[in-house]
C-alpha cells in the first residue's frame, strides 16, 4: 500500500501516523522493526573525539524511534568512512544495511541526517530503490518518508543533491586552502614524528613548527643508521629493546594481543594490563577492545617500531626541513631541519641500492661478506654463496652456453674473505684515504657534501616537473621555464661538490691510529656496514681459478681475485676558489 506522511510528530507524539494515498486511513508505526545507522567522515587527527560522534548520531535517532513506537532490531555503524564519490574505502556497515532491508529484515531505517547515508546520488538512488521495493521507510530529521511515495521520492531526492553539492564546495575549499598552505610553507595534517606546533595561548592560532626535543633526535639517528648501512629491522629492534615510545595513532588489534603477551614495566599501566587479560578471557574480540581503548582515550603502551617505519623516516624529504604537496616540494626551508641535506641524500643513495638487488642480498638477509658484490669476471652478475662438502665457495650460478650447466667461477670463501679486507684495510690506512676523509679544512668539506645534496635534490625536482609535463600537467613553456631556474642552480651545486659517496662510519675507521686499530673497529661494524663499505670503496672481480689450482701450493690469491679502488672525489687544485664557490 502506498502511503505519505501526514501528520507531524507535535500533533502525535506516541507515533507519526500514514494515510493511504487512496484515503485508506491511518498508520502506526508502533511494533516496525527499526536499524539505527550512523556514519562519521574522519576525525582528522582529533583521536580524542573518535566515537563521539557516531553516539550522538545513535542516540538522536534512538529518541526518535522511542517517540514512534518503534524497537531496534540492529545498528550499523561505519566510523572513520566517507559517503562521498572521493571516499578511498567503503562503508562496511552500510551494505550490510542493505542485505538486511533486501531481505525483508527491516520495516523502517533511523538516522540523524540524508548525508549520513549518502552523499551521492548513484548511492541514494540505490538505497531509494531497494527501501520502495521492500517497504522500508526512512526517518531522519524527526521526520518519516516513504520511498514509494512520489513526494517522498521527491523530498529525499532534493536532500540528496544538495548533499552532494555541499561535499564538492567543501573539495574545492579545502583544495583551494591546501594550495595556500603549501605556497606560504604552513602545515597540514597531521604533525610528521620528529616535529610539534607551537599555538599562541592565548587566541590558539598557529605560530611555528619547531623540532620535539625527545623525538627529533630520534629520526636523526635513525637517518645516521640507515645511512651507515643498518639493515630497518636491527634499528626497529634497538628502539624497542631501549623502550623508545613508539609512533602511533590509534589502539590496533595487533597492540591488544602483544598487551596480553607481555606484562608492562611500569606500574600505572598494569590496570590496562590486567583487564585486558581478563576481557579476552571472556572471549570478547581483540578489535572490539581495541576501538574501546581507542575511545577511552587509553595511551598507547603497546605500539612498537616496524622496519617500514624505519625506511619511511629515512625517506621523508620534510625532515630537511621542507614542505610538500602532492609529493612535490613548495617550500624549501618551512621550518627546522631534523636531517641535514647530506645525511638525507646518503641515506637514499643507501636505500636505493637496497631496493635494485635481488631479494636475498638485502641487509640483514646476508650472511656474507661478498656474496652479491664480487662480479664474475666472464657475466658480470654478482657472485653468491654456495655451500660444498670443502666449506663455503663464491661461486657464479650463470648458465654457460646454450644453458650449459656449471659455472663461469668458483673460489673458496674464507681466504678470498681475508685478502679483500686486506686490500681495504691498506686502502683506508693510506694517506691519499686518510687526507680524503681526516685532513683539510672540515668546514669546507661539510660544504662541499651539502652542495652535492643540493644537487641532488634539484634533479630530482626537475625530474618531478619534466614527469608532469610528460602527462600534460605542465605546459611546454612552463616546464622551460623551470629548467632555466633549476639547470643553472644543478650546475653550480656540481661544479662546487667533491664529496665521497662513502658511508660516515668510513670516517670513523680513516681516523684509526693504526692498522690493527681499523681491524678492532671493523669488528664492531655489523655484516650489513661491512658490506656497505666494501661496495662503495672497491670493485672485486672474481676470475676463473683453473682446475686443480686449489690445491696446489703458492697459488697466489691475487692471482684470480682483482680489487679495484674505486675513485674518490677529484682532486681540488684550488682550495680558495672552491671555498668562495661553496
Amino acid at each position: 500500500m502506498t502511503t505519505s506522511v501526514v501528520a507531524a510528530r507535535s500533533e502525535v507524539p506516541r507515533s507519526l501516523v500514514l494515510t493511504g494515498d487512496r484515503g485508506e486511513g491511518p498508520r502506526s508505526f508502533t511494533g516496525l522493526r527499526g536499524a539505527r545507522y550512523a556514519r562519521k567522515s574522519a576525525y582528522r587527527g582529533k583521536s580524542a573525539r573518535r566515537g563521539f560522534s557516531v553516539r550522538e548520531q545513535l542516540d538522536a535517532s534512538q529518541a526518535d524511534a522511542d517517540r514512534l513506537g518503534v524497537g531496534i532490531v540492529e545498528d550499523f555503524v561505519d566510523d572513520d568512512r566517507s559517503a562521498s564519490r572521493f571516499r578511498d574505502r567503503e562503508r562496511e556497515e552500510f551494505e550490510r544495511m542493505i542485505e538486511w532491508i533486501e531481505a525483508g529484515k527491516l520495516d523502517i531505517v533511523f538516522v540523524w541526517a540524508s548525508t549520513r547515508l549518502q552523499r551521492e546520488l548513484d548511492v541514494y538512488v540505490r538505497l531509494r530503490n531497494a527501501c520502495a521495493r521492500h517497504g522500508v521507510l526512512w526517518c531522519y530529521g524527526s521526520k518519516v518518508y516513504d520511498l514509494s511515495n512520489k513526494d517522498d521520492r521527491f523530498r529525499t531526492g532534493l536532500d540528496a543533491l544538495i548533499g552532494e553539492r555541499e561535499v564538492d564546495e567543501l573539495r574545492d575549499n579545502v583544495k583551494r586552502t591546501l594550495r595556500a598552505n603549501a605556497a606560504s610553507g604552513r602545515p597540514h595534517g597531521i604533525t610528521p614524528y620528529g616535529y610539534r606546533r607551537v599555538y599562541d595561548p592565548q587566541t590558539g592560532a598557529f605560530v611555528a613548527v619547531e623540532k620535539d626535543p625527545q623525538q627529533g633526535p630520534i629520526v636523526k639517528e635513525i637517518c645516521k643508521r640507515v645511512a651507515n648501512g643498518e639493515p630497518y629491522k636491527a634499528i626497529a629492534a634497538d628502539l624497542n629493546k631501549r623502550g623508545v615510545p613508539a609512533p602511533a595513532l590509534r589502539w590496533t588489534k595487533g597492540m591488544v594481543v602483544r598487551l596480553s603477551h607481555h606484562e608492562p614495566s611500569e606500574p600505572e599501566y598494569l590496570p590496562l594490563w590486567r583487564e585486558t587479560l581478563e576481557r579476552l578471557a571472556l572471549g570478547e574480540d581483540q578489535l572490539a577492545i581495541a576501538r574501546d581503548y581507542n575511545e577511552r582515550g587509553e595511551p598507547l603502551i603497546a605500539a612498537v617500531w616496524h622496519g617500514a617505519t624505519i625506511k619511511d623516516y629515512a625517506t621523508d624529504v620534510r625532515y630537511t626541513g621542507a614542505r610538500t604537496h602532492h609529493g612535490q616540494v613548495t617550500n624549501e626551508a618551512a621550518w627546522p631541519e631534523i636531517v641535514p641535506k647530506r645525511l638525507f641524500v646518503k641515506c637514499q643513495s643507501v636505500i636505493n641500492a637496497r631496493g635494485s638487488k635481488s631479494t636475498n642480498s638485502r641487509p640483514g638477509m646476508a650472511r656474507y661478506l661478498l656474496s652479491g658484490i664480487m662480479g664474475c669476471s666472464s657475466c658480470r652478475v654478482p657472485v653468491v654463496s654456495n655451500p660444498t662438502d670443502y666449506g663455503m665457495n663464491y661461486q657464479c650460478k650463470q648458465p654457460g652456453k646454450n644453458g650449459a650447466k656449471g659455472y663461469h667461477v668458483s673460489g673458496k670463501q674464507a681466504p678470498i674473505d681475508e685478502y679483500v679486507r686486506g686490500e681495504l684495510f691498506n686502502w683506508i690506512a693510506s694517506p691519499a684515504f686518510v687526507e680524503a676523509y681526516t685532513k683539510g679544512d672540515e668546514e669546507l668539506q661539510k660544504r662541499i657534501a651539502e652542495a652535492e645534496a643540493e644537487a641532488t635534490l634539484l634533479k630530482g625536482r626537475l625530474q618531478e616537473f619534466r614527469d608532469k609535463a610528460i602527462t600534460g600537467g605542465l605546459s611546454a613553456d612552463s616546464l622551460a621555464a623551470v629548467e632555466a631556474g633549476l639547470t643553472p642552480k644543478i650546475n653550480e651545486a656540481e661544479k662546487v661538490a667533491k664529496s665521497l659517496r662513502a658511508p660516515d662510519v668510513v670516517a670513523d675507521l680513516a681516523g684509526a691510529a693504526s692498522r690493527k686499530e681499523i681491524e678492532a673497529a671493523w669488528q664492531q661494524l655489523t655484516v650489513a656496514q661491512q658490506r656497505l663499505i666494501v661496495e662503495s670503496l672497491l670493485d672485486v672481480t672474481l676470475h676463473p681459478v683453473g682446475k686443480g689450482r686449489h690445491s696446489r701450493a703458492g697459488v697466489e690469491i691475487s692471482s684470480y681475485v682483482s680489487v679495484v679502488r674505486k675513485s674518490l672525489r677529484p682532486a681540488v687544485t684550488d682550495q680558495k676558489q672552491l671555498a668562495k664557490a661553496a
